[in-house]
C-alpha cells in the first residue's frame, strides 16, 4: 500500500499564501521520516493524509484506513477498551509488546506522558490501519520507552509516516526521509510555499546529504557566476580594443587629399583586420549567455549563519557539588562529589523519575545560596505562562540594538524571524502580554538568545530539544558545541548529547533509592 498525493493545494484561512501549491508526492510502504523546520507543514501534511484537514485542491489517495497519533496523548483513545479486551490475540499483542496493563487503564489520568504514549500507539496498532501517522511521538520519553515503542512500530507492515527530530529514533525505524521546506527561504528566487526533497535513508544521513548538496550547489553557482564575470571583463576589454580599432580605421581624421593613407585603410577593411576583435567579442557574448544559462539552471542554496558566542565572563570559579543525599517525598538521591569546571559539558541521562531534575534543582540551590544565580541560565522542560510574560518583558526592555542582537541569535538558532513580526512592533509589549505569543520551541530559543547577551559561566538545559524542529536542533547543537562555558544538559536525544558533551552523569533508581553516577 502506498500514498499518492497529486497537485495538492492548501492554505490556512488566516494565511495570504499557499502552504502547499501543486504539491505532488508518492510515499511507499514502510516507515518514512518527515522532517523540516517549524511552519513547513509537517503536521499539516499528516492531518491532510488522515482526512482531519480538507485540501483546497488536488487529490490524496491513501489506499485504506488511516490512523493519526497527535503529539498530545492526554485523551483516551476511542478504541482503547474494546481493543484491550478483544478476543483477537493479534489485537491484544500490541498492548503486551508495549507493557500496557489493566491497572494502567484504570488510572489513565495519572499516568506519565510516556505511559500514555505507549497506550496511544498500542491502540493505533490494534486498529491494523493501512496508514499510520505519528506526530513527534518521542518528546519527553526516556531511552527505555523509546526502545519499547520503536520495537512495536517495527511490527507494522503498512505505510508509516513519522514526524520526528529525534535522529537516533528515526534512524532506527525509518529507511526513507522526506524533508519539507519553504522554497523561498531555501533558494534565491524560490516560491513562497512548501516543497520537498526525498532521501533513500534515515534522518541523520539525509541531513548530511542535504548539507553536502547545498554546499555543492552553492559552490557550483559561485563558480559559474565567477566565470561569467571573468567573461564579461574580457568582453569589456575586447570592446575597448574594438573601439580603438574602429578609431584607427576611421577616415574622419585623414586629409581627403591623402590618398595613400585612405588606400591603406581600405586594404585593412577589405582584409578583415577591422573585424577580428568584433568577431571575438561576438563569440564571447555567446559564451557569456551559455555560462549564465548554466548558472541560472542551478538553484542557488541560501546559507544562513549559525552559532553564537557568550559575552566575556569574569566567572572563573568552578561549581563544586559536595557529596550528599537529597530527598523529595519518599525518594532519596545520593549525589557524589562533583566539580564542574569551565568548559565541562555534562550529559545527564537516566530513565524518567530517576532523579535528574532533582539533581539539577540541587545544583541551582547551591548557586543561589552562594549568591551566584546571575552566573547561570536554567532552561526548564516546560515554561509557564508567567515565565513567558517575564521573558517577553525582558526582551522589550532592551535597547533597539540589543533587540537586534537577540533577533540575530534567534535566526542563527533556526527561527524565521521575519515571521515573528510582533517582535519588531513598537506596540508589541502591550499587545503580547498574554501567554501563547510564541510557540514552545521559539520561547525556549528566546530564553537562550536573551541569556547569551550577558556573561554566563553555567548553562543548565533540561530537555532543550523538546518542541524544536530539526533545523533548530542542529543549529542549537552547533552553537552549544562551540561554547567554552560549563553546561549540564538533561536530554534523551542521544545524537544531540554526543555532539555537545565531553562528560557524563547517569541517574539510576532502585525503588525509593537513587544515585547519580559518573560514567
Amino acid at each position: 500500500m502506498s500514498i499518492q498525493i497529486t497537485k495538492l493545494n492548501f492554505s490556512y484561512p488566516f494565511s495570504n499564501t499557499n502552504l502547499f501549491e501543486d504539491f505532488s508526492l508518492s510515499i511507499q510502504d514502510g516507515w518514512t521520516c518527515v522532517a523540516g523546520s517549524n511552519g513547513s507543514g509537517k503536521s499539516t501534511l499528516l492531518k491532510l493524509i488522515a482526512g482531519i484537514l480538507c485540501a483546497d485542491g488536488g487529490k490524496i489517495a491513501a489506499g485504506g484506513d488511516s490512523v493519526y497519533c497527535a503529539q498530545d496523548c492526554s485523551e483516551i483513545p476511542d478504541n482503547l477498551y474494546n481493543a484491550f479486551w478483544s478476543d483477537d490475540n493479534e489485537v491484544r499483542r500490541f498492548f503486551s509488546i508495549l507493557c500496557v496493563t489493566e491497572e494502567m487503564l484504570e488510572r489513565y489520568e495519572s499516568l506519565s506522558g510516556g505511559e500514555k504514549k505507549r497506550i496511544q500507539i498500542a491502540s493505533a496498532l490494534a486498529e491494523n490501519p493501512a496508514v499510520l501517522l505519528l506526530d513527534e511521538p518521542t518528546n519527553h520519553l526516556d531511552a527505555k520507552t523509546k526502545a519499547m515503542i520503536c520495537s512495536a512500530l517495527k511490527t507494522f507492515t503498512g505505510t508509516g509516516l513519522i514526524v520526528s527530530h529525534d535522529r537516533d529514533f528515526a534512524d532506527s525505524l525509518c529507511t526513507k526521509t522526506i524533508y519539507l521546506y519553504n522554497e523561498a527561504s531555501a533558494f534565491a528566487g524560490g516560491r513562497e510555499c512548501t516543497v520537498f526533497d526525498t532521501y533513500p535513508c534515515g534522518l541523520s544521513k539525509a541531513l548530511e546529504l542535504r548539507q553536502n548538496g547545498a554546499e555543492q550547489s552553492r559552490g557550483e553557482w559561485e563558480r559559474l557566476n565567477s566565470k561569467a564575470s571573468s567573461e564579461k571583463a574580457r568582453s569589456a576589454k575586447l570592446e575597448s580594443q574594438n573601439q580603438k580599432t574602429r578609431s584607427r580605421l576611421s577616415k574622419k581624421a585623414i586629409d581627403p587629399h591623402d590618398h595613400d593613407a585612405q588606400a591603406k585603410i581600405d586594404v585593412a577593411r577589405i582584409s578583415g583586420k577591422d573585424r577580428s576583435t568584433g568577431d571575438a567579442k561576438a563569440r564571447l557574448a555567446s559564451q557569456i549567455r551559455q555560462t549564465e544559462n548554466e548558472r541560472d539552471s542551478i538553484k542557488k542554496s541560501l546559507k544562513r549563519k549559525e552559532g553564537f558566542s557568550l559575552n566575556e565572563t569574569d566567572f572563573s570559579k568552578s561549581v563544586v557539588v559536595q557529596e550528599t543525599v537529597v530527598r523529595a517525598d519518599s525518594y532519596s538521591l545520593k549525589i557524589p562529589h562533583i566539580e564542574i569546571k569551565g568548559g565541562t559539558k555534562i550529559a545527564l541521562t537516566g530513565e524518567n523519575g530517576s532523579g535528574k531534575t532533582l539533581f539539577v534543582k540541587h545544583v541551582i540551590s547551591l548557586l543561589e545560596k552562594a549568591g551566584r544565580q546571575n552566573e547561570m541560565l536554567y532552561l526548564p522542560q516546560e515554561i509557564s505562562s508567567e515565565q513567558e510574560k517575564t521573558i517577553l518583558s525582558d526582551f522589550y526592555k532592551l535597547e533597539e540594538s540589543e533587540r537586534g542582537e537577540v533577533l540575530s541569535t534567534l535566526y542563527r538558532l533556526g527561527s524565521e524571524v521575519e515571521r515573528l513580526t510582533f517582535l519588531r512592533s513598537e506596540n508589541s509589549e502591550k499587545e503580547m502580554t498574554d501567554a501563547g505569543s510564541l510557540s514552545p520551541g521559539e520561547l525556549r530559543k528566546m530564553m537562550i538568545a536573551l541569556a547569551v547577551q550577558r556573561p554566563l559561566s553555567l548553562l543548565i538545559l533540561d530537555e532543550p530539544t523538546n518542541h524544536m524542529d530539526i533545523t533548530s536542533v542542529t543549529a542549537l547543537e552547533n552553537a552549544l558545541s562551540s561554547l567554552d562555558c560549563a553546561m549540564i544538559v538533561v536530554s534523551h536525544d542521544k545524537v544531540f548529547l554526543e555532539k555537545i558533551s565531553n562528560a557524563s552523569l547517569v541517574a539510576e533508581r532502585n525503588g525509593n533509592l537513587g544515585e547519580i553516577k559518573m560514567n
